[in-house]
């Protein structure tokens, strides 16, 4: 009898604790976004070749541009990572075919590109970009979460780059915006925008989709040797005179 009431008195103060107990069950659409906020892994972008036209559809040119755009291009001048070995920067390696690795931290996500085996750091501190930048190949890159979408945001560039591989120009006033947004586990959609009101009468926004791969980066590298064989092989037979 005792022993009886005995357990009826531990299920009251079990009862009366659990009661003082919140337990937080994250709902779906809670358990989504933290499983998404995730760009980490080796991925390719769709498309064929360099998506040679992505940009060159939707750019609004401004005259100068438009000028020197038909005046050269990559048809008559030669692709300057082949003849120079220097960087593409972004945008450009972001139409490239070959992949990009994400690597998340704390602080900050570094991007790896297979070509030319170039790093980028995109600042996540909660930094701002410096006031005074002396322009550069790769720019200042800071980035944010806004929801399920990473935001990198990168001013600072110099103008010695093109924007895709049809050879259009930009200034050093270009301001380019990556959203990238995990679409399921294997794939992940970038909107990319290009602001450069020196260059382009309005920003202007192209889509491109990317696939998760289970591969490691590779090199890509661009040697002095490389450069030579690109002008004998290529860039100087292009521009001979003709016989």
């Amino acid at each position: 009898m005792r022993e009886s009431q005995k357990m009826r008195n531990r299920s009251v103060v079990l009862i009366v604790a659990l009661a003082g107990i919140s337990v937080f069950v994250p709902s779906a659409a809670a358990q989504t976004a933290s499983s998404t906020a995730d760009i980490s892994g080796v991925w390719l972008g769709d498309g064929v070749g360099n998506n040679r036209n992505l940009l060159l559809q939707a750019a609004p040119m401004q005259p100068w541009v438009k000028a020197k755009f038909n005046a050269k291009g990559v048809a008559i001048d030669p692709d300057p990572f082949l003849a120079d070995c220097e960087p593409l920067s972004v945008p450009r390696v972001l139409l490239s075919n070959t992949p990009i690795k994400f690597v998340q931290t704390p602080g900050e996500v570094i991007a790896i590109y297979e070509r030319n085996h170039d790093v980028r750091e995109i600042y996540t501190d909660g930094r701002d970009h410096p006031k005074d930048m002396d322009p550069s190949w790769w720019g200042h890159s800071v980035g944010k979460w806004d929801g399920n979408t990473f935001v990198v945001d990168t001013v600072g560039f110099n103008d010695q780059t093109w924007l895709d591989y049809s050879g259009l120009p930009h200034t050093d006033a270009l301001h380019v915006i990556e959203r990238y947004t995990r679409v399921d586990h294997d794939t992940m959609r970038l909107d990319l925008t290009i602001d450069d009101p020196k260059a382009y009468t309005m920003p202007f926004t192209v889509k491109r989709m990317f696939k998760l791969k289970s591969w490691n980066i590779g090199e890509d590298i661009c040697s002095i040797p490389s450069e030579k064989h690109f002008e004998q092989g290529i860039s100087g037979p292009a521009t001979a005179p003709g016989k």
